[in-house]
């Protein structure tokens, strides 16, 4: 299940592909967590590999339970 967090600068996504968990924001991706909980904890630490990501100070949570299901908000 793909998840998302809105940030002041765009949404962040992590979504899976075949069998790897992929963080996306400002429409670049990088693959390569084992779980969707590894990918948001790289995410909250801005440890992602997207330097648009990485570099910024914008605020998500590291518990995959705070963040909103795709699907779950149309």
């Amino acid at each position: 299940m793909p998840y998302e967090y809105p940030t002041r600068g765009g949404v962040l996504r992590v979504l899976q592909d075949e069998f790897q968990w992929i963080v996306e924001f400002d429409g670049l991706r990088r693959s390569r967590w084992s779980s969707p909980d590894d990918a948001v904890m790289a995410a909250a630490h801005h440890a992602t590999g997207l330097a648009g990501w990485d570099r910024t100070s914008f605020f998500v949570p590291d518990d995959l339970l705070r963040w909103r299901p795709i699907g779950d908000n149309l």
